[in-house]
C-alpha cells in the first residue's frame, strides 16, 4: 500500500549517506536521496514507491 500522505513532508538528513531510514507516523521508511546528499540538508519527499521514498533537496523542488 502506497502512502501518498507522505508526499511533501520534509526532514533533515542526519548524515551524508544517499540512503537511510526515517520514521513518519510511527512507521519506518527507507529513503533515497535524488542528487548529492550532505549532513543537515533539508529534503522533501517527492515520490513514494513500495521499496523506498525518493527525497529531493528542498531548494531543487519546483512549486507551481
Amino acid at each position: 500500500m502506497l502512502d501518498e500522505r507522505l508526499l511533501g513532508l520534509t526532514f533533515q538528513l542526519p548524515d551524508a549517506q544517499s540512503t537511510g531510514v526515517i520514521s513518519f507516523f510511527g512507521v519506518l521508511y527507507h529513503y533515497r536521496v535524488a542528487g548529492p546528499a550532505e549532513t543537515g540538508l533539508l529534503v522533501v519527499v517527492t515520490d513514494v514507491s513500495p521499496l523506498y521514498l525518493t527525497v529531493t533537496a528542498q531548494h531543487n523542488v519546483l512549486e507551481y
